[in-house]
């Protein structure tokens, strides 16, 4: 089997088997998988990014922007141009 693990910057943003990304060895999959599972719990409004040095960063989340449902009318308007969000 082959073990891969994705890097953009200074991240690791997937780890995973098949084809694609940077191939790692069975024992380097193990310890990402187990570095992953240990991620500490983030407070309110943050995340957690993986660094390819295997420590955590935390971070901001964006702000949740909450918009009223639109019926699919109202959807379809939108689509042709007819309303706006």
């Amino acid at each position: 089997m082959r073990y891969n693990k994705h890097i953009n910057g200074n991240y690791i943003t997937a780890i995973g088997t098949g084809d694609g990304g940077v191939e790692i060895t069975k024992a380097e999959f193990d310890e990402l998988l187990s570095i992953i599972k240990a991620k500490p719990t983030p407070s309110e409004g943050h995340g957690y990014r993986l660094r390819v040095d295997l420590t955590w960063e935390e971070y901001e989340l964006p702000p949740v922007v909450v918009r009223d449902e639109v019926t699919d009318e109202q959807a379809l308007r939108i689509i042709l141009g007819e309303e706006e969000v």
